[in-house]
């Protein structure tokens, strides 16, 4: 079973490997690049959060803020549902749901899709944010069941 380091060398590779496909197309800057190294890095440790690991103190600490702000600015209702949705890792026993394929891929294209309903014109910059976390979570699930298991839905 790896570890936080090997699944973080994991999305790392992962994404050098997916650089390869997109830099051709785009010429990201560096700032960009680092933005989407550190989404690959969350998605290889993102699976993770349903122990106690470096994945879900991270996963915990990033809400925290976006708590705050959301009851700063009284969208109560979305604060509802993020946190009802904050409880499944707690409630999933491991290698569950957030280890499977089809919840790696969807969950996060889902959220995509209703951050660009509030925020259109971010949605491309989020689009590859959310492809690179993915890239990183596949990672992590290779890297621990192997391509084999993982790609059995």
């Amino acid at each position: 079973m790896p570890n936080y380091k090997s699944h973080l060398s994991g999305g790392s590779i992962a994404f050098a490997i997916t650089l390869l496909f997109v830099v051709p197309h785009f010429n990201p800057s560096p700032l960009t690049l680092a933005e989407w190294l550190l989404f690959a890095l969350a998605g290889s440790l993102f699976p993770d959060i349903d122990i106690k690991s470096k994945g879900q103190r991270y996963f915990y600490w990033l809400l925290l803020p976006l708590f705050i702000l959301l009851a700063a600015t009284k969208r109560f209702i979305t604060l509802a549902i993020l946190s009802i949705l904050a409880l499944l890792p707690m409630i999933s026993k491991h290698r569950g749901l957030f280890h499977r394929t089809w919840f790696i891929v969807g969950a996060p294209f889902a959220a995509w899709y209703v951050a660009t309903l509030y925020f259109p014109a971010l949605s491309n910059a989020l689009y590859f944010d959310v492809l690179f976390f993915v890239i990183g979570a596949l990672s992590h699930v290779w890297l621990d069941v192997g391509l084999k298991k993982m790609l059995r839905i």
